[in-house]
């Protein structure tokens, strides 16, 4: 017997057999021939997949073997994916569904599903840490120690406090996969996986800032007004401090006076679809008070990138050399005076200051820029600041419970620094400051003083001013005007 008449004919004789069978054998054939593709590689101008049915799929891995060293399998492969593929037969309603076989380098992406997690929140309690506060939550301290250490670049947890939130996100298992940790809707700090690495990140809020407009009359007192209408205080100490020079808000502020604000509300913008909420005023852009018959208005303007401040209308500078008074006070316990009884030595002797009673330890601050020439404790003034300005004036500050830390003799100073804190100190029969005001070597009224304002609008700027002015004056009067019902 010939080779060619062997028990085993070739497969070219095989496959011209199996092309007179049915489609079914075809079929078979094509399943086969996907087993030996797998055995021996891809095939050049090869489909991207074959749709067979898992019997048929077993059947092609088993006879693979044997048909993967024959030497016609390679002409007759390409002669196969060359000529047009019968559809598959479609399966019966409970039949197995079809089997995918792609090649491996052309394998579509396959999303792995999000890992089960589980969320865990949670507040600082009141004397507590987030040491202890995690712990009670079953948190191991090797978590914590991760938090810490990871987060110490944005934030040191010794300054944690009772009411702080946190939000930590763990795996099934326990490790840790992010966390979350929020002292108000202002200050937030995150901690998340950045590949093998933990990212730390301090969350940096968006504002929003939303122009309106406040006016009213006073009754009792400008701040009392301003929280009638439903606003901060905030913004009642920004309008007096516009104001300063002019009107001494302390005392000088009377029952109907009239004021009228134009100012921005900072909103923080919200997360996730969430509305924005309001947080707190922001800058005054335009202002007007009017009190015994006197208008006061001003307009704030930048006329350069790196400085702005408030002008009057004509553009001169509602800022002067000097503040009317060195700190916030609660009434005037001593005027200047000329021949005043002294409430301690009982014998009369020139006051030439004014005292200002205020709470121990309210903040003292500079009334203009300056160097300090004098820190010490001084006879009857007890704890005593000196602070020479320009041209000639020099202004003193006693009786002071104690220094701003940092500042020294010889150190310069600015407008509304603080350089000291309210007290008892020396002869005083209770806590205030004597403040005095001293010009080439005599002491002057500070309330009757007149100072010469700041620097005014550049020429080079007034149109620009011109233009921002009309428009922000103008919003300072609408058509109806608010008024505070506990003032009329």
């Amino acid at each position: 017997m010939t080779p060619e008449a062997g028990p085993r004919p070739t497969l070219a004789r095989f496959v011209g057999s199996l092309r007179r069978l049915l489609p079914a054998a075809a079929l078979f054939l094509a399943a086969m021939l996907t087993g030996v593709v797998a055995a021996r590689g891809p095939v050049a101008d090869a489909p991207d997949a074959a749709r067979i049915h898992p019997p048929l799929a077993l059947a092609a891995v088993s006879v693979a073997p044997v048909l993967r060293d024959l030497p016609e399998v390679d002409e007759l492969l390409a002669s196969l994916w060359a000529a047009p593929v019968a559809p598959p037969l479609a399966p019966a309603s409970d039949a197995a569904p079809a089997l995918a076989i792609h090649r491996a380098s052309e394998a579509p992406a396959v999303a792995e599903p999000a890992e089960p997690s589980v969320v865990i929140e949670g507040s600082i309690p009141a004397g507590g840490t987030l040491a202890s506060a995690l712990a009670s939550q079953q948190i191991g301290a090797s978590t914590v120690h991760v938090i810490a250490t990871e987060m110490a670049p944005v934030f040191n947890f010794r300054y944690a406090r009772a009411g702080d939130r946190y939000r930590l996100e763990k795996a099934e298992d326990g490790r840790l996969l992010s966390f979350r940790y929020s002292r108000s809707d202002l200050e937030r700090y995150d901690l998340a996986r950045d590949g093998d690495a933990w990212l730390a990140t301090r969350h940096e809020p968006v504002f929003v800032r939303a122009r309106t407009r406040i006016a009213g009359i006073v009754s009792t007192s400008l701040y009392d007004a301003i929280e009638a209408l439903g606003e901060r205080t905030s913004l009642a100490r920004d309008f007096a401090n516009i104001f300063a020079w002019d009107v001494d808000f302390s005392r000088g502020a009377q029952p109907g006076d009239a004021f009228s604000i134009v100012y921005e509300r900072l909103m923080l913008q919200g997360e996730d679809g969430a509305e924005d909420s309001y947080v707190r005023p922001g800058r005054i852009l335009a202002a007007r008070y009017t009190t015994r018959g006197d208008e006061f208005r001003a307009v704030y303007f930048e006329h350069d990138e790196s400085r702005g401040g408030y002008y009057r209308p004509d553009g001169s500078a509602v800022e002067r050399h000097f503040l009317r008074a060195p700190l916030q006070y609660s009434r005037i316990s001593s005027q200047f005076s000329m021949s005043r009884m002294h409430p301690i030595l009982k014998v009369r002797r020139p006051h030439p200051g004014i005292d200002y009673a205020a709470p121990r330890g309210t903040p003292v601050w500079s009334v203009a820029d300056g160097v300090v020439v004098h820190r010490g404790y001084t006879g009857g003034y007890g704890h005593l600041v000196k602070v020479r300005h320009a041209n000639g004036y020099v202004t003193y500050y006693g009786h002071l419970s104690r220094y701003e830390a940092g500042v020294d003799v010889g150190d310069r100073v600015h407008q509304k620094q603080v350089i000291g804190y309210v007290g008892a100190t020396g002869l005083a029969t209770g806590p205030h400051l004597d403040y005095r005001i001293r010009k080439d070597g005599r002491f002057v009224n500070p309330s009757t003083l007149r100072m010469p304002a700041g620097d005014p609008i550049p020429p080079e700027a007034q149109p620009r001013f011109a233009a921002a002015r009309d428009g922000l004056l103008s919003e300072l009067d609408p058509p109806t005007l608010v008024v505070v019902s506990e003032a009329l």
